[in-house]
């Protein structure tokens, strides 16, 4: 029984690890869901964000301009480590009910 607890709480502590890791990449990174508006035959980007519960829009350029591609690699960057965050949490939240059963 000590083996099986002691590799819950290494396990416990690696996830705690990651998540605080995880949160702290994501603190780094541009909050607001990507958007793209075509108007004619050009495609414009922007990001939409909440602010004091108002709804913004920012203007990030054209379709083409490099500076939008990034900001587009950026937001998926988000979207995958917000995803990696939630999957942490949820095991995280297996692994507490595990060691109650075994701690």
């Amino acid at each position: 029984m000590a083996v099986i607890e002691g590799v819950l709480q290494d396990e416990l502590n690696r996830l705690e690890r990651n998540i605080s890791q995880y949160e702290n990449m994501l603190s780094k990174l541009p909050r607001g869901s990507i958007f793209i508006r075509k108007m004619g035959n050009a495609s414009f980007v922007y990001r939409r964000r909440k602010e004091n519960n108002k709804v913004i829009s920012e203007y990030l350029g054209s379709i083409h301009n490099k500076n939008a591609q990034k900001q587009i690699e950026l937001s998926n960057e988000y979207k995958r480590i917000y995803h990696n965050i939630r999957i942490a949490k949820n095991e995280l939240k297996k692994l507490r009910k595990a060691y109650k059963v075994y701690g």
